[in-house]
């Protein structure tokens, strides 16, 4: 009876033991966090645009870090950024949870950006997931007051009618569309119905037509400040009696 007494106590200090250890390891851990990467591009875009401004070469990109966890203050930890694996020093430190670049100006690669972060102690308590971004082309869209089955693409235009276009820019790196130079053409003719304090707006005026004829209508867009950012955009104009 006493060798049983004595294996059962054996037995309970045993698990007293093993818990106490659990416990003591358990406590000694540092909790991991998820980290998720926002990011935004500075752009042009219409202010009806509900869209995300999309990056283009050249152009400044805003990368933020969103920690999920009530434990830690954001303020307080360190943040290590890495761009195509090359750690940023000078953009790394404690509570730096904004990372700012620049796209490549010349070319259409892809930039891959994540972060690390530490505790004051140095010890590390997560590493987020790669962000891609891949610089895009500058686009522009045609407008206009008159209605067709196939926007941008065919408009039907009967005789002794007054039509008018607007060109949207979308993506330029600029602050306003007055940083744009604009070129309209009709069937090859520069357009001379262009309104000086509103480039992007056109007025094709249409007089008496006598037999059905197809046109084309063709914006071009260049950012003054860089000729290499451009953008084209074509529609095509059926002319009725």
């Amino acid at each position: 009876m006493t060798k049983i007494k004595k294996l059962n106590y054996c037995l309970l200090a045993l698990i007293i033991g093993c818990w106490l250890i659990l416990a003591i390891s358990v406590q000694g851990q540092t909790p991991e966090i998820d980290i998720d990467l926002t990011w935004s591009a500075d752009t042009y875009a219409p202010v009806d645009y509900m869209g995300k401004s999309l990056p283009t070469k050249g152009s400044s990109v805003k990368v933020v870090a969103v920690i999920n966890s009530l434990e830690f203050n954001p303020q307080e930890l360190i943040y290590k950024w890495f761009l195509n694996d090359h750690i940023q020093k000078s953009d790394s430190g404690q509570n730096k949870q904004v990372f700012q670049f620049n796209m490549d100006k010349n070319r259409s690669i892809k930039q891959s950006i994540k972060v690390k972060i530490e505790n004051s102690e140095g010890i590390l308590l997560g590493t987020s997931s790669y962000l891609y971004l891949k610089p895009q082309s500058p686009e522009i869209i045609l407008e206009t007051n008159i209605f067709s089955e196939n926007p941008n693409e065919e408009y039907k235009i009967p005789s002794e009618q007054e039509v008018k276009f607007i060109a949207k820019p979308y993506f330029f790196n600029i602050e306003t569309i007055d940083e744009l130079n604009y070129v309209w053409s009709l069937n090859g003719k520069i357009g001379s119905q262009v309104n000086n304090e509103n480039p992007n707006f056109f007025t094709l005026k249409v007089g008496k037509i006598e037999e059905i004829s197809k046109q084309d209508l063709i914006i071009q867009v260049e950012n003054e400040n860089n000729p290499s950012e451009e953008a084209q955009s074509v529609i095509k104009i059926i002319f009725t009696p």
